[in-house]
């Protein structure tokens, strides 16, 4: 059985300017890289990873290169973890955007977007993508005990229910704070969810 260790990024610079943040490639803070580095040591001791794929995006990045800095293994990038791309609202102050490209009363639908952003269905299709990708990767790699994914909060929900099999139109919400881990297995034919949004590593240094 593989376990998958799925993580949420530090605290970005998006975050504490209030903006909304998307495919805006925003850095982290200093915070958010400690938050980085209390993790990358608490995995070391809890859940070391035998490699880790990571979205593209500088908080993630950055955030799974403080984790190969402590625990030394590949990092293997892929796009197709890149947050929902919110289009032209990306990296503008949600007090700004909200005035200029307000959503309509009722949201949107999910097959529908404002703001050439990606709608709801495109971004499961994303995500089923790279799950099959990453079931290819286990399956051509059996040595492997234990897989790190750095992703972005509404992504991770995205990953969530396409690892589930969950209907594309499921309401099913899990929270992810910053740097929050989420421990899956997966053997063929079982699925198994066993952890939600730990943030031990915080905690532990409050």
């Amino acid at each position: 059985m593989v376990e998958l260790v799925v993580i949420r990024h530090g605290q970005s610079v998006a975050d504490i300017e209030d903006r909304y943040e998307g495919q805006a490639d925003f850095p982290l803070t200093e915070l958010g890289k400690s938050q980085a580095k209390l993790l990358a040591e608490w995995m070391q001791c809890q859940y070391t990873p035998d490699a880790i794929f990571s979205s593209t995006l500088k908080r993630a990045k950055e955030t799974a290169e403080i984790i190969q800095s402590v625990n030394s293994m590949d990092i293997i990038l892929d796009n197709d973890l890149v947050e929902r791309s919110n289009g032209i609202i990306a990296g503008m102050l949600k007090e700004e955007a909200n005035i200029k490209f307000p959503v309509p009363t009722n949201g949107w639908k999910r097959h529908e977007s404002g703001q050439d952003a990606e709608n709801e269905i495109e971004v499961r299709a994303r995500a089923e993508k790279f799950i099959s990708k990453l079931l290819s990767f286990i399956a051509e790699n059996p040595s492997l005990k234990r897989i790190g994914i750095v992703s972005h909060g509404f992504y991770i929900n995205m990953l969530f229910r396409s690892f589930l099999n969950l209907p594309y139109d499921s309401n099913v919400f899990i929270p992810t704070g910053d740097t929050g881990i989420h421990i899956w297995k997966y053997e063929e034919g079982i699925r198994m969810i066993e952890k939600i949004n730990m943030q031990d590593h915080l905690r532990a240094n409050k």
